[in-house]
């Protein structure tokens, strides 16, 4: 039992890194590629008329959409899983301890919170402000549009800094957790020794 909380504790930790890690990496491919690539929404052409970066941008921001939502239903599983296993390491079973589990626990619950604020608190308006700025744009709607898209740009400025600080904090608690774990007997683990 040890050994599979052990390593189901690494492969959840492994996950919730990518799934840290994945929206910035496609973003960084996608804002950067798509608009030097000329991608555009020919619905969108009577709102971004000449502006081949800003439909770019557009472009981009639905080629990101699915992969920021899947990242976020994702860590709403993945963190609380690592932080519960990270607990069961420590008590009961006492397979991790010292300072590093110390640090360990703290990066875990720290980067569930920032889960947590993001998807209840940030998510829903951002979702909001980005759909009434896409709507806007397609409708023509200039002012609506440039008022719902900066009213966006807030909330994704901070993001940003939210999931790089997440991103951080998931990072730290790999290498915590490895400086935590204790080294099992070999007669602890129910095995005769056969030497």
């Amino acid at each position: 039992m040890r050994t599979s909380i052990h390593i189901a504790f690494w492969l959840i930790l492994a996950l919730w890194l990518v799934a840290a890690a994945a929206p910035g990496i496609t973003a960084m491919s996608a804002f950067t590629q798509l608009p030097a690539l000329g991608a555009e929404l020919p619905e969108y052409r009577g709102f971004f008329g000449e502006d081949r970066e800003g439909m770019g941008r557009l472009v981009a921001g639905f080629v990101t959409d699915p992969v920021f939502r899947v990242s976020g239903l994702a860590q709403l599983v993945l963190a609380p899983l690592a932080l519960l296993l990270a607990g069961l390491e420590w008590r009961p079973l006492r397979l991790a301890g010292g300072v590093a589990q110390a640090v360990r626990l703290t990066a875990l619950g720290l980067g569930l919170a920032l889960v947590l604020v993001h998807a209840i608190g940030m998510e829903p308006r951002m979702n909001a402000t980005l759909t009434a700025y896409r709507t806007a744009a397609l409708e023509g709607r200039s002012e609506a549009a440039v008022t719902s898209y900066k009213a966006f740009d807030v909330d994704h400025r901070i993001a940003q800094r939210l999931f790089e600080l997440r991103l951080v904090l998931v990072l730290v608690a790999v290498g915590a957790s490895a400086a935590a774990v204790r080294p099992v007997p070999f007669a602890a683990t129910g095995e005769r020794d056969r030497s």
